[in-house]
């Protein structure tokens, strides 16, 4: 199942203020690991002022359905106002991912950030989606780390 919300955007709010607001949709009680929407900021915005998630979702996967997050730009940002309905889940809650679409020069240095900051969430060619690969390959090196055992025995 996947639930979908539109979200006003530039020039009824900034990218800074429209990634605020996915913020607060998104986590509430219970969310694991919110602080990686914050660290994930600069990133987001920039994509957001791309207008790239305007045809492609932002999309959280994890605890209860898919959520879709498209933005909306000029006349249609304006006509449908700052309101955002509300979630009956929390998409944050548990074990949760987020993949957002950017233009293709930027997916390098984005997913380079965004691994150090915010490891559940990553970005993608906005013409072609993550496959579920894509995404437990992410997750697995999120979790990957490597023990030196040699230095133990060093004097």
């Amino acid at each position: 199942m996947r639930i979908r919300r539109d979200i006003a955007s530039i020039p009824a709010r900034s990218a800074a203020e429209t990634w605020r607001a996915i913020i607060d949709l998104v986590s509430g009680d219970g969310s694991v690991d919110r602080q990686q929407l914050d660290a994930a900021a600069s990133v987001m915005e920039s994509l957001i002022a791309d207008e790239q998630p305007a045809a492609v979702p932002i999309v959280f996967k994890g605890c209860g359905p898919r959520l879709l997050i498209y933005c909306l730009y000029n006349e249609d940002a304006m006509e449908a106002g700052l309101d955002i309905d509300s979630l009956s889940t929390n998409p944050t809650a548990g074990d949760w991912r987020m993949t957002a679409p950017c233009e293709e020069a930027d997916v390098d240095w984005m997913n380079k950030t965004l691994k150090t900051r915010a490891a559940r969430i990553m970005v993608h060619t906005a013409d072609k989606a993550p496959t579920d690969e894509d995404v437990e390959e992410a997750e697995q090196t999120g979790k990957a780390f490597t023990i030196d055992w040699g230095v133990l025995s060093k004097p």
